[in-house]
């Protein structure tokens, strides 16, 4: 089967695509540029990271509320906000798990399906 055979009973308003990438938020550049002559140390990549889920359906009418996985339980960042444009949620790697995303597919399913059929991809 063809994913045109496979999508050819939704409309794209209701065919969804998911993609999830790690984030290392504090690695150093392999490169850089510098002047000729001037010093130029290296560093060690840090190995702290988030993954990030992010998703769409295929007209771009509605992207899903990203997901950001951590390590940390209650970011500090995020004390004195009550309501952010994410979902957070922690875990001790900061990795998907079997268990994080069937949360998330439970929330997004509530969220997207409005009394009809969605296909994620």
């Amino acid at each position: 089967e063809t994913l045109k055979d496979l999508t050819a009973g939704y409309h794209q308003d209701d065919i969804y695509n998911v993609n999830e990438t790690g984030l290392f938020f504090k690695c150093l550049p392999d490169k850089t540029l510098t002047f000729k002559g001037d010093l130029c140390s290296g560093g060690i990549n840090s190995k702290e990271r988030l993954t990030v889920m992010l998703g769409a359906n295929s007209s771009i009418t509605h992207k899903l509320k990203p997901l950001i996985i951590g390590k940390a339980k209650k970011q500090r960042c995020f004390k004195n906000i009550s309501t952010h444009p994410t979902k957070y949620v922690a875990n001790r790697k900061a990795w998907m798990t079997g268990e994080i995303f069937c949360d998330w597919l439970k929330e997004t399913n509530r969220e997207v399906k409005q009394k009809k059929k969605i296909l994620l991809c």
